[in-house]
């Protein structure tokens, strides 16, 4: 029995390509995975990500790793949710796979694909560890997907106003991490968004936040954008959200070769807390600004434990928080 996949259209460091139809093999895919655990050549004290990238490529004492195939197992672990699905982070596995049945699939295992791109798209896929550094130091990865966001509603004279005072912050929060050392250290990019959160929820606490029944009735949209939270002294956790998003955009183009910064704006439009979930120092973290809750793993809506908040204080001192406000624009 086959299962045919979707043709995805994959993106290579912004080089576009068309992947083919693939066909795929879901017995021969079961019966590999029988017996297969969570966790399976992976230790829970180390990251899973480091495995992937140390794991094997020799299969029946041939090495894969050479021309022309050139397999790396955490590209071919990254590329294709299926596998991930069917064997985790298992190296020996994957390298089977790969071998009976991905090189005649033509899966790409070279180099790492986007998943379900197009030209012009923002839409990728961040495959990371959760748990590794926070205090569950346990195993387990989450996909986390990338998106194009809304500015929920800003006119472009407020955009522009918004968009000004977000990267003043972002480069803020840069010059005061970043010069401490000369290349990317492990635990900066936290710094920052700790940092960054901070800074959100310092604007918040010289505005309104707006309830429920004031968001119905008003005849403004202000409340739920990076302007109302910068400029219009108004806001709820929509526009809380899109301001620290702003900001995490601007610092990820600033930090220009260090690893990813992504985000993803978590229960947008819902009449329920949102927050950001970060791709952060190639691990999963939050920020929620409204709540002044950062740290690495989960939000504590989803299960995070609260005692691994990190707070913007141990970073800053109350004097670096950017208040001065610009005027407002109609």
């Amino acid at each position: 029995m086959k299962l045919s996949l979707k043709r995805v259209v994959c993106a290579v460091f912004g080089i576009t390509m068309i992947c083919g139809l693939i066909l795929f093999p879901v017995n021969a895919i079961k019966a590999q995975a029988a017996g297969y655990t969570q966790g399976d050549g992976v230790k829970l004290s180390e990251d899973t990500r480091k495995t992937l990238e140390k794991g094997t490529t020799k299969y029946n004492g041939v090495d894969y790793s050479g021309a022309p195939y050139y397999y790396n197992p955490l590209y071919y672990y990254l590329n294709y949710s299926d596998l991930r699905d069917a064997f985790g982070p298992n190296p020996e596995l994957l390298i089977k796979h790969y071998v009976e049945f991905g090189i005649k699939e033509k899966r790409v295992a070279d180099k790492q694909i986007v998943l379900g791109a197009y030209p012009q798209s923002s839409s990728y896929e961040y495959v990371v560890p959760s748990y590794q550094k926070t205090s569950k130091k346990q195993d387990g990865m989450v996909v986390i997907s990338g998106n194009l966001h809304s500015n929920g509603g800003m006119t472009r004279a407020q955009e522009v106003a918004a968009r000004d005072i977000a990267y003043q912050i972002a480069q803020h929060v840069y010059d005061h991490v970043k010069p401490k050392h000369d290349a990317y250290k492990d635990g900066d990019q936290i710094k920052m968004i700790v940092y960054a959160t901070g800074i959100v929820r310092a604007y918040c606490d010289l505005g309104v936040e707006l309830t429920q029944d004031q968001v119905k009735s008003s005849n403004s949209k202000m409340y739920r954008t990076a302007y109302g939270v910068f400029i219009g002294q108004e806001y709820t956790c929509a526009g809380t959200t899109r301001a620290l998003g702003l900001v995490l955009d601007y610092l990820d183009a600033v930090m220009d070769d260090d690893p990813p910064l992504k985000w993803v704006h978590v229960n947008a439009n819902k009449w329920d807390d949102q927050w950001c979930q970060i791709v952060c120092d190639n691990h999963e973290a939050y920020a929620d600004p409204i709540n002044s809750w950062a740290g690495y793993g989960k939000h504590p809506n989803q299960g995070g434990a609260k005692k691994d908040i990190k707070n913007y204080y141990n970073y800053a001192n109350e004097s670096d928080v950017i208040t001065i406000k610009k005027p407002k624009v109609d």
